[in-house]
């Protein structure tokens, strides 16, 4: 599985909330971004706890002197959303220069970041860039509450069993572009107990390999099929709602496993 720019939000996610939590010391989150050959975010444009006309006039701020705001602010965590048109947006409501500022940010990594208090209100979104260049921007104090919200190991048993699905009714009815994806390897990682090198970054933030392994294969799930604009229907009544089922799932395990 390949690790390219998609994983930067969430790895970026994991690391804030790391440091939020004290879970991570700042040499291990700074080590995780190299590992994997990302580059430590950079805050370059940050309206919202650092404006550019109010006393924290830092910005740019790196990611660790960012993170030790937050936490003075009463952030707790940071998750991600991800972004594509058939997916539910679960982004808090932005003005249009938020919109704008984010939006190329979220068509390249199909995910955006949103940061939460205790009480999981909102208090910013924020978008990464290719280089590593975040901006932060304000939001709709929106709480997070979604009525079909789950615990993160029933989310990713979710996305197991969604795979399962689809790999059956890809299997039944071979379709271009969609039975060449790596169903196997998605269930093979989903169902397995092992430790593997390549989740290795992650782990180091958010405490163990399952977790690390779940939103891995869940974000190249993700990535996969948002190169279908509408996975419903993509194949038909037996593919398209098996492939909807595990776009709906692998999303729902970014940002669920994202909030620990």
């Amino acid at each position: 599985m390949r690790t390219t720019t998609p994983l930067l939000p969430v790895l970026f996610a994991a690391a804030v909330t790391a440091r939020l939590a004290q879970r991570a010391a700042p040499d291990t989150v700074t080590h995780a971004f190299e590992t994997v050959g990302l580059p430590v975010p950079l805050l370059v444009d940050d309206a919202v706890f650092a404006p550019p006309a109010g006393a924290g006039a830092e910005v740019p701020a790196g990611l660790l002197l960012w993170a030790a705001g937050l936490q003075r602010a009463g952030a707790a965590r940071v998750r991600v959303e991800p972004v594509h048109p058939s997916l539910p947006l679960r982004v808090p409501r932005m003005d249009r220069a938020g919109r704008r500022a984010t939006a190329r940010a979220s068509a390249r990594t199909h995910a955006l970041c949103v940061v939460e208090d205790a009480a999981g209100t909102a208090l910013a979104v924020v978008a990464l860039g290719s280089e590593g260049d975040a901006v932060a921007v304000p939001c709709a104090p929106a709480v997070y509450a979604p009525v079909d919200d789950v615990f993160p190991a029933e989310a990713s048993r979710r996305l197991r069993e969604s795979v399962m699905r689809a790999l059956a009714a890809v299997e039944a009815q071979p379709l271009e572009g969609v039975r060449d994806l790596p169903w196997r390897d998605w269930q093979a990682d989903l169902s397995g107990d092992h430790d593997d090198t390549r989740h290795t970054a992650l782990a180091a933030l958010t405490g163990d390999h399952d977790t690390a392994r779940s939103l891995h294969t869940a974000l190249h799930v993700h990535g996969s099929l948002s190169a279908l604009q509408v996975p419903a229907q993509t194949g038909g009544d037996a593919v398209g709602p098996a492939l909807a089922a595990v776009h709906g799932a692998a999303a729902r395990v970014l940002t669920t496993l994202t909030r620990q």
